[in-house]
């Protein structure tokens, strides 16, 4: 697992330097708009709001109880900061690195303190925050639906190397989901078929953090 995910990063990478379609960054007018939330069609503005909350979703189940997987060495939460930013550029170098072969893999306590304690633990941990989530998913997701226009993302899918890049990036962060819930129901001794869930983007993740039990 860690080498395919890594040579997917690295394909991801290589797409998105080399060979993306659409317009570049600099001359894209729908980079400009979304970034400055002055786009008109509610799907670019939906998709492109939904990769906000992704890194928060990743962020209750990576950093809810701590950061580093055992035996992995290496910590969850610089790669969770660096996805809101860069969504899932930073996360699969995370999955990629942290990937164990071991199945009794588990969590160890973070070098600047216990999760427990600290209020991103709480936060992350908080049912409050995931309804939060849930909320803003489901919000975005009817404003699009009722007046969003499919077509016009499809002709900026097709136009705009950003709009091409964000669309990818959701899907691998959606595929990323069904990892993290598979290590994480493994973990906490929950049905690994909770995994499923993660192919209901950003929703099923949240419904498995609502469902979970509170230590």
């Amino acid at each position: 697992m860690r080498w395919i995910l890594a040579l997917i990063w690295l394909a991801f990478i290589a797409y998105a330097w080399i060979w993306v379609p659409g317009q570049p960054l600099g001359s894209d007018p729908v980079f400009k708009e979304l970034v400055t939330l002055q786009s008109k069609e509610p799907w670019l503005l939906t998709v492109f709001s939904w990769l906000g909350i992704f890194p928060a979703i990743f962020a209750c189940l990576l950093l809810r109880r701590s950061g580093k997987a055992r035996g992995s060495r290496v910590s969850a939460w610089p790669f969770v900061l660096l996805s809101f930013a860069l969504g899932a550029f930073a996360l699969l170098a995370y999955f990629a690195w942290s990937s164990q072969t071991h199945r009794d893999s588990g969590y160890e306590q973070l070098s600047f303190g216990s999760q427990r304690e600290s209020g991103i633990g709480r936060v992350a941990a908080h049912k409050l925050t995931h309804m939060v989530l849930l909320l803003l998913t489901l919000g975005t997701g009817f404003y699009a639906v009722t007046q969003g226009n499919s077509d016009v993302y499809m002709e900026a899918f097709r136009e705009s190397s950003f709009v091409h890049i964000m669309t990818i990036d959701f899907v691998i962060l959606t595929l990323l989901s069904v990892i993290a819930l598979f290590r994480d129901a493994s973990l906490n001794r929950r049905s690994r078929g909770w995994a499923v869930a993660g192919l209901i983007p950003l929703i099923g993740p949240l419904i498995y953090l609502m469902t979970a039990r509170r230590d």
